[in-house]
Order: structure tokens, then sequence, then C-alpha cells
């Protein structure tokens, strides 16, 4: 009794010390941003590792007060001799500013100004968002306009659990059916007698019976595939899957990263380098610290001419040239408008999208 009360008072001790422990790391180790008493100055702490020019930082377009500074300064160049008093309140901002710095020079981190924080941007509500511009593909210029099928775009509110259901049915095909039959032989099965091998005892070795146990050569296989097929396919209704798909199509058209664009085939040249600079100049894709895009093209080879004369600029029903120039650019995927999943569309941050292939995904999933 006496023994079970001390390991009662020492697991007591253990729990409070371990406590204890944790509240100092806390605060001595946090990584979350502190917002100083100013509301227009956030802390950045050392070992908070994020680069800010990525579009999923949460810094993305804020400026340290270090840069602030010097374009009050660059401002305060250009101040002409008759504007004094602004001179004289750039002067005091200036001031305002040394000051702040004075503050923070011997603390690490940095110091990201909130006064030029981007407003965040909100959906368009219906019937406006379905009227989305078309963007000529060579000069990322708009070209027109469209109205969009508001039972293709128009779904609201997004149905998140169809969506889940339809990624875990494209991943589970995607697994497949694995071990193809594949069967071993078990000790009834593998040549040889039932004969002991030698005697129990006496021969300064270890007993053994029979020679076909399973560490031994020759013998069979200890806990081998027995020739079932596993198969981790799961079933998904047709009309669930194409609400999926209508939902996320939905989503990239809520969240404005559904791009139109006329056609891939008058950029005039494919080259990489070409092709990487127009989805830059379109929508901020690509590079190191781009979006992702999801290019969904329709194209079909005119197959009523001979076979000598016929031209083949199609690959798997998109254009053979895009789909080899965007090959070599990071974070992108070209397909056709059959192959459009919910799993690609939730995957990559934009997804642009040519007329033709929006007449045929409209014309498919359209009527519900």
């Amino acid at each position: 009794m006496r023994r079970a009360v001390h390991s009662t008072a020492r697991r007591r001790v253990a729990v409070a010390n371990f406590t204890k422990c944790t509240s100092v790391f806390q605060s001595s180790f946090s990584t979350a941003p502190q917002q100083e008493d100013d509301d227009t100055v956030l802390f950045i702490p050392p070992n908070l590792s994020i680069d800010r020019r990525s579009s999923a930082s949460p810094f993305h377009g804020l400026q340290t007060l270090a840069e602030e500074k010097s374009a009050l300064s660059k401002i305060e160049e250009t101040i002409t001799e008759d504007e004094s008093d602004t001179a004289i309140e750039a002067e005091e901002t200036d001031a305002d500013v040394d000051e702040d710095e004075d503050d923070i020079d011997g603390e690490e981190g940095e110091y990201y100004s909130l006064s030029n924080k981007p407003e965040p941007l909100y959906a368009i509500p219906f019937p406006e968002r379905l009227h989305v511009p078309i963007l000529d593909f060579k000069s990322a210029s708009e070209s027109g306009t469209i109205h969009l099928s508001e039972d293709v775009f128009g779904q609201d509110p997004i149905r998140t659990d169809i969506l889940h259901r339809c990624v875990i049915y494209q991943r589970n095909k995607k697994r497949g059916r694995r071990n193809g039959g594949a069967r071993t032989k078990t000790i009834g099965e593998v040549s040889g007698s039932g004969k002991k091998v030698r005697n129990q005892k006496g021969g300064g070795i270890a007993r053994a019976g029979h020679k076909r146990p399973a560490h031994w050569r020759g013998g069979a296989k200890a806990h081998g595939p027995k020739g079932s097929i596993q198969n981790y396919e799961t079933k998904l209704n047709k009309k669930v899957r194409k609400i999926g798909l209508r939902m996320a199509l939905s989503q990239k058209l809520k969240e404005g990263n559904l791009i139109i664009v006329n056609s891939f085939s008058d950029v005039g040249t494919y080259k990489t380098k070409v092709l990487a600079k127009t989805l830059l100049d379109i929508a901020d894709i690509g590079g190191k610290f781009g979006s992702s895009a999801y290019i969904v093209d329709h194209v079909v080879d005119n197959e009523d001419e001979d076979d000598e004369e016929a031209l083949i600029t199609s690959l798997e029903g998109c254009d053979i040239n895009l789909k080899v120039g965007c090959a070599n650019i990071m974070r992108t995927k070209v397909t056709n408008q059959r192959n459009v999943n919910v799993y690609d569309l939730l995957k990559y941050d934009k997804t642009v999208m040519s007329l033709s292939a929006l007449a045929e995904i409209e014309d498919r999933y359209g009527a519900i």
C-alpha cells in the first residue's frame, strides 16, 4: 500500500513538471505571428520561415518597415520646394519610422507593415458571376465575353461531401487491383517427403523434422500470397460523379480561378519560353512562386482527308504542340475535355479552358 502511494505521488509530480515545461516551451518558442500594440505592425519570429513571395503566404503583398521607409524617402526626394507643408509631414512620418526601427534594432525577426495590406477578394454574386471575359491567349487581353451555363457553373452552395466522395473514388480507382493472382506453395505443396531428416538427439545440432520448412532452402514460403486479387476500387454512381464535377467547376468560378481563352492555337510559336511567358502574363502561372494550372483543350483532327495529306495536330484530344511545349513548365498539366476530373480541378490553383473545351463540357454536363 505504501509503495502504491509513493508511485502515485511521483506520477503527480511528473505531470506537474511536464505541464510547467510545456507552458514555458510554448511561451518561449512560439512560431505564431505576434500582433503588436500598434495595429499597423506585424512581427514575424525568426523561426517562422515562410517566403512572402509565394501566393499562398499570409504575408503576400506586405512590406517591411525598411521597405516602407525607402519608399517614403523616394517620395520625399520628388517633393518640390513649393510643397513645404507636405515635406514637413513626410519628415515627421520618417522620424516616426526611425523611432520604431530604433526600438526593434535589438530584436530578431522582421516587422511587416499592415498599412498597405490588400483587401480580401469576395465572390461575385449571381447572375453576374456567370458572365466572364474571354482572353486572347497570345496577347493576354480581353477579346469578348461569354455567359456560362448555370447548370454546370452555377451550383450553390458547394457540396464538400460530394467532392470528398469523388476524390476518394478516384484515388481508389488509381490504386486499382493489386496482387494479380500471385500464389506461392505451402508446406503441403512443396515437393519432398515428410520423413524425419535426422535423429532427434545426439547430433549436436538443432532438431529437425521434414525437409520442407520455410527457413530451409527449397522449402515453402511462409505467409505468402494465396492468389486472391486485392481490389481497392469503390463504387460511385455516375450521377454523383457528374454532380461532383459541376461542384468543382462552380467552385473554380466562385474563386475567380476559372480562365476562358479563345484558343490555344493562336500563340504563333509553341516554344516553352514563349508559353511560360504567356501563362505568366495571363494569371501568374508557372515559375517558382507562381500558381499551378490545369489546362483543358479540345482538338479533333479532320478524318475526311486522305492519309497522305492529313496533318496530325492533336495528341489525346489536345493540341500536340501545346502539350509538348508545356511539358517543362512547372506545375502545369495539359489534358482534354474528356479527362477533366474533380481531383485535378481541386489540385491545381488555376483552370485555363479553351472555348471548344467549354462547349463540349457544357453539352455533356449541362442536362441534370
